[in-house]
Order: structure tokens, then C-alpha cells, then sequence
């Protein structure tokens, strides 16, 4: 086989290959991340989310932040700045997260200081903070637990 047929049949492989990486990494909504000024990780659940994957969409429903126990919390200082971020970035910045303090069935809206600040409560109690993203196959929330002591 010359030259000639090879470098289109290594073209051709890369492209498929390619094609397929990009879709399967896309199969899932994106993974968020946070952690504290003194860097460190706080552990992030996925939530609810609705997604199109590579060959088929679904929607999932969580429970209520609290009812996922399996979580821990990370102990914070009061009005300490927690960094949220997605290994996606979404279509949208981030604006606002959902709060809720443990023992409380409502939760309150929390605006996100340059896009991806948020601030800890300052009164002591375990909290759920839930984030949403929206991207061009989907939107995705996550939930993460904080002690403030």
C-alpha cells in the first residue's frame, strides 16, 4: 500500500476517533468542584440533572440535600469564601446557589461573589449548598455540605 492511501485511511481513523472521545467525555454533565480558602476539597455530589447523552437523553431526580447523608461535611469558618467550579465551563456563568440549613425545610438564594464565590453563612449549623449549571447538552445541579463552626 503506497503513501498515498495510507495518510487518508490515518486521517479518517483519527477523525472517528476523535468524534467518538469528544461525545463519550460529553456523556455526563459535568463534574463541579469546591474547596476552601485554605484549599481544601470539599466532597460534591451529583444532583438533578437533565442531559443528552451520546445516543440517548435522561432526566434524573434527586432527593432533598439532606436525605443524601452519605456526604460529609466540611468544617468552615464563619464567612469563609468557598471557590465553586465545573471541569466544563457552562453556557452561563454562575449567579446564585440554593442554601439550606439543617432542621430547615426552605432553603434561601445566595448570590456568588465574581462568578464563582460563595460566602459561608455566618451563624453555626450544617448547611446544604446546591449549584446548577446549564450547558449546550443540558443542565446539571451538584450539592455539597459545610459545618460552619
Amino acid at each position: 500500500m503506497g503513501k498515498k492511501r495510507i495518510l487518508p485511511l490515518v486521517l479518517t481513523i483519527l477523525l472517528i476517533s476523535g468524534f467518538f472521545t469528544y461525545f463519550i467525555m460529553n456523556a455526563k454533565p459535568p463534574a463541579a468542584s469546591a474547596k476552601t480558602e485554605a484549599n481544601v476539597a470539599i466532597p460534591v455530589k451529583q444532583s438533578s440533572y437533565c442531559w443528552d447523552g451520546f445516543l440517548s437523553g435522561e432526566c434524573v431526580d434527586y432527593a432533598e440535600p439532606f436525605m443524601m447523608n452519605e456526604i460529609k461535611a466540611i468544617t468552615v469558618s464563619p464567612g469563609e469564601k468557598i471557590t465553586i467550579s465545573y471541569n466544563r465551563k457552562p453556557l452561563k456563568a454562575l449567579e446564585e446557589v440554593r442554601v439550606w440549613k439543617k432542621g430547615q425545610s426552605d432553603s434561601e438564594t445566595a448570590i456568588l461573589l465574581n462568578g464563582d464565590i460563595f460566602v459561608a453563612p455566618t451563624e453555626s449549623g450544617t448547611y446544604a449548598v446546591s449549584t446548577h449549571g446549564t450547558w449546550k447538552r443540558g443542565s446539571s445541579s451538584q450539592v455539597f455540605f459545610i459545618k460552619v463552626k
